[in-house]
């Protein structure tokens, strides 16, 4: 071991042994927790307002877009067929709940239907970092 790594060693030991004084004398100290990664941020105020109007098929179809947004914006390229795979439910199923997404302002099409391309309105979901 090295002299510097031997150092942080004893440092880190240090700092612990002190934070388990001043929480065993019943203060809390602030730590700084890891960062989550790959998670999606789905807002609850428009979820409110969305989830009386939308049908459990069409928000299975929207579990399924929302979790293939990207950080940098929520443009997802998917089949239908791939949406058949991730959701369970049928062609005229996945179509019809296509149909309804978009009525409710949830996503557009964009492209053609041979590799369409969603675009989920960003007031319904995000990808955190």
């Amino acid at each position: 071991m090295t002299d510097s790594s031997e150092r942080k060693r004893k440092n880190s030991k240090r700092l612990f042994n002190a934070i388990k004084v001043i929480e065993d004398a019943g203060l809390s100290v602030y730590r700084r927790r890891r960062k989550e990664k790959d998670f999606m941020k789905i807002y609850s105020e428009s979820l409110d307002r969305l989830l009386p109007k939308i049908s459990p098929s069409a928000f299975k179809v929207f579990a399924a877009l929302a979790n293939k947004v990207g950080y940098e914006d929520t443009m997802v390229e998917m089949t239908k067929a791939e949406l058949m795979e991730k959701t369970g439910l049928g062609e005229n199923t996945v179509r019809a709940s296509l149909n309804e997404l978009e009525e409710l302002g949830v996503m557009k099409r964009i492209g053609p239907s041979s590799r369409r391309k969603y675009v989920l309105n960003q007031m319904y979901v995000k990808k955190g970092k």
